[in-house]
């Protein structure tokens, strides 16, 4: 039996949270090291509505296992990339957390930062910043703006499910005076987008996020001129920001999303060549994961990282 190049091992791991209705969430945890003690480590958390299971996602790590250990040249990302995609058809958490491994493995064997050359931009002069608060029945949202939210942000709202008609009565009166970016998460029929706009129209929405689900994107036309709107659930590959670039003023884009910082940097030069605005989010995530954000924020148009509020 050949003796594999590396070895590797993967976890499972706790994201503890707080002003939630859970306590925790689970992460996968990918860890490689080679016969000198060089290692590399990734994170991610998978999420339902991208297929995506702690269970799947796990099973797809141990199906990449053998790839990972006997790859004879685990430096030249792209190669790696194309036999993952190969050997898998779809879950982008489990490219993440391989993705950063390698990434971080990288870094720390050749004493350089793989971001510093994929991202090589200082912080945008013009750059916005979302403080996010997650909008639920039974989550107070009143208490996170009184006592965490940050004046000089812009108010994301993101709707973890769907509210009734009253329920934007009632958030129509705690918006007012703030700058609003509504992520509506492509809950809402056109029908009603129209409805809830009418009763928000005293707030001052600057941004849609998601105003629509997949695929029925194209309703969206008749709102450009007074509102800019940006994709984000519709959007996980470069076909993806080919088919909307001229339904929309920007894109949203996560690593755990498209598949890792390879990924991330093949849409963000993909948005920018076609004059899109980006946005750096993430779902509630790993730090390690976290981190890799926060590395390659200063490249993006907004930044929507701020929900450590949520996270112990």
């Amino acid at each position: 039996m050949n003796k594999r190049k590396r070895d590797v091992y993967y976890w499972q791991e706790r994201i503890f949270l707080k002003n939630m209705d859970v306590q925790w969430q689970e992460s996968t945890v990918f860890k490689i090291a080679d016969e000198k003690g060089i290692e590399g480590i990734g994170a991610a958390t998978p999420n339902n509505y991208f297929g995506e299971t702690f269970k799947t996602t796990m099973a797809v790590i141990e199906h990449l296992r053998d790839l990972i250990e006997n790859e004879n040249e685990i430096n030249k990302i792209q190669n790696v990339e194309d036999k993952m995609s190969k050997a898998i058809k779809r879950d982008n958490a489990a490219k993440t957390v391989v993705n950063l491994a390698i990434c971080d493995y990288i870094n720390k064997k050749y004493g350089f930062d793989i971001v510093d050359i994929l991202f090589p931009v200082d912080q945008k002069e013009f750059q916005e910043k979302l403080f996010r608060v997650f909008w639920k029945e039974n989550l107070n949202i009143t208490d996170i703006i009184d006592n965490y939210y940050n004046k000089d942000y812009i108010l994301k709202i993101e709707f973890l499910e769907k509210p009734t008609i009253q329920d934007f009565f009632n958030l129509s009166q705690i918006l007012i005076g703030k700058k609003i970016w509504l992520d509506l998460k492509g809950l809402f029929n056109f029908h009603e987008l129209n409805k809830i706009l009418e009763i928000l129209k005293d707030v001052k929405i600057v941004s849609l996020e998601q105003p629509l689900e997949r695929n029925k994107e194209s309703k969206i036309m008749g709102f450009l001129e007074k509102y800019q709107i940006f994709w984000d659930e519709s959007i996980e590959s470069e076909n993806d920001i080919l088919r909307l670039y001229n339904m929309c003023n920007g894109v949203v884009l996560d690593i755990t999303k498209v598949g890792g910082i390879l990924n991330m940097k093949k849409l963000f030069d993909l948005s920018n060549s076609l004059n899109l605005q980006t946005v750096i989010s993430s779902r509630l995530e790993h730090s390690i994961n976290i981190y890799w954000s926060n590395k390659i924020k200063n490249a993006f148009d907004f930044i929507d990282l701020n929900f450590e509020h949520y996270i112990k």
